[in-house]
């Protein structure tokens, strides 16, 4: 109907708020523990975060000052080889019928010289003695011939190359000392008999006792009436060629088995140049040859390591990582009493598997040096 308004409708109205002071401390509330949140958070740092800060920090590391040897050497593993053996093999005596020990008159280890008696079987004597020619018969007075020259030798007596009185008396002083009589009697009808003397062959050792049976023992046919040593036992090693240069024959060195003593031995022959490794792992380069001493405990097959260069006097020394330099020469830093580091220097002497020898007047055995950067 024209000039009447549409209906009107009831707008919205806001509603008050029943408790508006409750609401404002709501808020705030709210608003505070949040700023006290982001307060907390920024001081509490995480684990892995505390690792990482520690991570960048730099901790200083210090060693003692010690009283050491400080010795550029060279040591390489070698295996102890025994020594060249020899068999002494006694003869049935004439009207006996079986060879028995009756006599040992030397023991394991013992060394052997020209005209040892090692003991009787079926109570004939052996004598041992290292001959250039051994003996191949019985000797007889006026008997001539290379294997009396050579007994000659080996008696101590003049050498005529016949057997006159002189070497029969030295013989017979043998069968004396022994008390037994000698093959022939006392006078003009001694002679040397075969079996009761051994030939050894000439050794640049001197042999030694390895085994002789006991007294009582019953020889068999092929057995031994002992086993001797001759020459010395040996360490055999392989050096390479820049470790070859520094060992020369004749030279002094040290043997030694893990966690055992030191003992003295003298390098004996460097061979020739080996192109091939060996079978424990060792690089080409040249096979070495080490005497050990007579009276050496080292036995056959053991693994030992060999010291090449002589042992040094112990001196003050530190770890090389301790050691600097500057402009005004070489130092290192002590701590003191106060964790402060100070500079001392220092005169390096050498420098040999990671330590320094050195000379101060004024660091002494236990003070602290500074390792690490």
């Amino acid at each position: 109907m024209e000039g009447e308004a549409f209906p009107r409708r009831d707008e919205p109205k806001l509603r008050s708020l029943a408790h508006p002071k409750r609401t404002w401390t709501f808020l705030v509330v709210c608003i505070m523990v949040g700023a006290l949140a982001y307060g907390l958070g920024t001081r509490v740092r995480s684990a892995d975060a505390s690792i990482l800060d520690a991570r960048a920090q730099t901790v200083p590391v210090y060693a003692t000052v010690d009283s050491r040897s400080v010795t550029d050497d060279v040591r390489i593993q070698g295996e102890v080889v025994g020594s060249d053996s020899y068999q002494v093999h006694a003869q049935l005596p004439e009207g006996t019928h079986r060879a028995v020990v009756t006599d040992t008159a030397v023991e394991h280890g013992t060394p052997l010289t020209n005209g040892t008696l090692l003991g009787a079987v079926s109570d004939r004597p052996i004598f041992v003695f290292s001959l250039e020619i051994p003996l191949f018969r019985d000797l007889k007075a006026k008997d001539k011939g290379s294997d009396v020259i050579s007994l000659q030798k080996a008696l101590g007596v003049s050498i005529t190359g016949i057997v006159d009185w002189q070497t029969l008396e030295a013989v017979r002083s043998l069968y004396a000392k022994a008390e037994i009589i000698p093959p022939g009697g006392w006078w003009e009808g001694t002679y040397v008999r075969l079996s009761e003397f051994a030939s050894l062959p000439p050794t640049d050792g001197t042999p030694v006792v390895r085994t002789i049976p006991a007294v009582g023992s019953l020889l068999e046919p092929d057995a031994p009436f002992a086993e001797l040593s001759l020459g010395s036992s040996f360490v055999s090693l392989r050096a390479s060629v820049r470790e070859s240069d520094q060992i020369t024959v004749g030279d002094g060195v040290s043997v030694q088995v893990p966690g055992g003593v030191m003992e003295p031995a003298v390098i004996a022959a460097v061979g020739e140049f080996q192109s091939q490794g060996t079978a424990a792992g060792r690089p080409p380069g040249k096979d070495i040859r080490i005497e050990l001493p007579q009276e050496t405990k080292l036995a056959a097959g053991q693994l030992v390591s060999v010291l090449f260069g002589s042992a040094t006097e112990p001196v003050t020394a530190v770890p090389t990582l301790a050691i600097r330099s500057d402009v005004d020469g070489e130092y290192v830093l002590r701590r003191d009493a106060k964790e402060e580091k100070e500079r001392i220097p220092i005169v390096v002497l050498r420098n040999a598997n990671g330590w320094t020898a050195l000379e101060s007047d004024e660091l002494s055995l236990g003070d602290e040096v500074l390792v690490s950067p």
